[in-house]
């Protein structure tokens, strides 16, 4: 039986590719994997055992930060934020990642308010029966927006799923 040594696959406007040969997924040209939901929740257990759970919230923060800023480099050459939140919306759904719906957003008064609806985080943390609320996911888009608008957003969780709340509300502000 013959496989192919290369499969691609797009969805929307982001490409995949499987070098099978070579073991090599790429995402939009870049390197990536695939990760369970399972192997996260291990590292999140993990980072508990070994760190404490506030250290591991601390770790969670700087971490998803940090990835926010590194993915808004993708868009570095560009300065049409609306439409970067547009297309990186269709980025994070179709990585798996949930549903991004931006309700607010000023340029002016560097505001922006993200609705996360099924976040792989909330899933995570869903399974394991842990009652932490996310803290990647605020992180990563006030590290996102932060690079994007050039200023350094703080962020708060004004909404949390459950209690018949579908979503988290991230408000992310100067």
């Amino acid at each position: 039986m013959m496989r192919d040594s290369t499969l691609q696959m797009k969805i929307n406007s982001d490409e995949y590719k499987w070098e099978n040969e070579e073991g090599l997924l790429t995402y939009n040209d870049r390197h990536a994997i695939i990760v369970r939901n399972e192997s996260l929740a291990i590292l999140i257990k993990t980072l508990d055992e070994v760190a404490g759970s506030e250290k591991s919230k601390e770790v969670l923060e700087v971490f998803g930060y940090r990835v926010g800023m590194m993915v808004s480099q993708s868009f570095s050459n560009r300065n049409d934020v609306e439409n970067i939140l547009i297309q990186f919306s269709d980025y994070y759904r179709n990585a798996g990642w949930g549903i991004a719906k931006i309700s607010a957003f000023s340029i002016e008064d560097k505001h922006v308010v993200v609705e996360l609806h099924n976040s792989w985080e909330h899933r995570v943390l869903k399974s394991m029966n842990k009652e932490q609320e996310c803290i990647f996911m605020p992180s990563f888009w006030a590290g996102l927006m932060s690079d994007l608008l050039k200023v350094k957003l703080s962020f708060t969780v004004s909404k949390k799923t459950g209690n018949g709340t579908e979503f988290n509300e991230i408000q992310m502000f100067e």
